[in-house]
């Protein structure tokens, strides 16, 4: 049996998320919606407490602020388990590396079939104004990957049980599911599910909150980062360009120039962080010299 799980704080749209998992599950299954219009958890705790409950040998971690289109998905899922051994996580977006400055799943190597409220390069559906982004490199129904979106995850119980959602550390909203994904991919393989359709009503959020648990989740793993699938490597320049997406990032967010390049450095030691500022000011000075052409 699947077990249904989301934190929910609009009832309405909540009701609309279960209609559709009714309609296409095709498994025996039960929700379990946790109630977060007063307690306010965060998602590692709200999901951790919930799971608990759960009498189903998989469990569903699902926004609710989604519909599912695809029929039969429930029973897809399980049988691969079944047929595969050393499976982790499901999800329906991730990506095949994790850098050491990382700041999210889509920042490369990314794999994604869903439709969303975010234009990056997406197709827009006219009928529903959502976007449908789609990048599947291999054509694979199941593609492996390291982490995870949080929107949908599917993963056995007893994989759960040794591997809870960190709430000591992620206390909000953010980072959650890229650290439980990632956490579960040191042992298990993970993969992004293509074979269902996702329509999620809603964009994500990147503010202060998100930049202080991209820090956590980098100290956290700064031993095991970069962590990639074969063939995926991060190379040098990869890193430097998301050092400037990060420094970028911390700066919209409003945090001071000495912060920024201390957690830099914390994260990268002297080779890293001494090279930022001369790849920076290098990229500076071709733009200067490239207008003045």
């Amino acid at each position: 049996m699947i077990s249904v799980i989301t934190c929910s704080i609009k009832p309405e749209i909540c009701k609309r998320m279960l209609e559709s998992v009714s309609k296409t599950i095709d498994t025996e299954y039960e929700t379990i919606i946790f109630d977060n219009r007063e307690k306010k958890l965060g998602l590692c705790a709200a999901y951790n407490k919930t799971a608990k409950e759960a009498k189903g040998d998989y469990l569903c971690f699902v926004h609710e602020d989604i519909v599912i289109k695809t029929q039969g998905w429930g029973r897809e899922l399980i049988k691969f388990y079944e047929h595969n051994n050393n499976c982790g996580i499901f999800g329906i977006a991730g990506g095949k590396n994790a850098n050491r400055n990382f700041i999210s799943w889509d920042t490369s190597s990314c794999l994604i079939k869903v439709y969303d409220g975010v234009n990056n390069g997406g197709k827009l559906d006219l009928e529903t104004n959502l976007f449908y982004h789609y990048l599947n490199p291999d054509n694979e129904t199941f593609s492996k990957a390291v982490c995870l979106d949080g929107v949908f995850l599917f993963v056995k119980k007893d994989i759960w049980e040794n591997n809870k959602f960190d709430e000591k550390t992620f206390k909000d909203f953010h980072f959650y599911d890229v650290d439980f994904s990632f956490s579960i991919s040191q042992k298990h393989q993970n993969y992004v599910y293509f074979g269902m359709d996702i329509y999620h009503f809603s964009a994500g959020n990147v503010d202060k909150i998100f930049c202080e648990n991209m820090y956590s989740f980098q100290k956290k793993w700064k031993s095991r980062l970069p962590y990639c699938l074969p063939k995926y490597n991060v190379s040098f320049m990869q890193e430097l360009r998301s050092i400037k997406k990060i420094f970028y990032l911390y700066r919209r967010n409003e945090f001071s120039i000495i912060e920024i390049f201390k957690r830099i450095y914390k994260i990268n030691g002297f080779l890293l962080s001494i090279s930022f500022p001369i790849y920076f000011f290098a990229r500076i000075m071709l733009s200067f010299l490239h207008n003045r052409e």
